[in-house]
């Protein structure tokens, strides 16, 4: 039976750049390297959580369908907004959502969105 979800599988043109966006500008830690080039490199929060796995999208091992969005949390957004700004993330501040909380967007170097939200929804 399924026991939990192990992650999300994207295949990406370069690979490295993807992973350096979001362990370094996001700060999404690297829990596997991959299995070289960062080919099937996941990025989570500890290596037992669901993360982002990552493949070359020329190697033809993994093949998705369109765009993605990532949604993550934050304790503060306003903070993040401001570290991610620092980081060089093309970023606008957050805003309020019509569901009551603080939303967050920006796009990875793939052109997948990336979502940010603070609050319970």
């Amino acid at each position: 039976m399924i026991e939990g979800l192990e992650g999300i599988n994207i295949a990406v043109s370069n690979p490295e750049a993807f992973v350096r966006f979001y362990k370094e500008q996001l700060g999404v830690p690297l829990v596997f390297e991959g299995h070289g080039n960062y080919i099937g490199a996941k990025l989570a929060f500890s290596r037992h959580d669901p993360g982002i796995i990552v493949w070359d999208k020329a190697s033809g091992d993994v093949t998705t369908q369109g765009p993605t969005e990532f949604v993550f949390r934050s304790v503060d957004l306003d903070k993040t907004y401001e570290t991610l700004k620092f980081n060089g993330v093309d970023i606008q501040p957050p805003f309020l959502a019509d569901w009551g909380g603080k939303e967050l967007r920006c796009a990875d170097p793939e052109g997948n969105s990336v979502l940010i939200l603070e609050g319970a929804y």
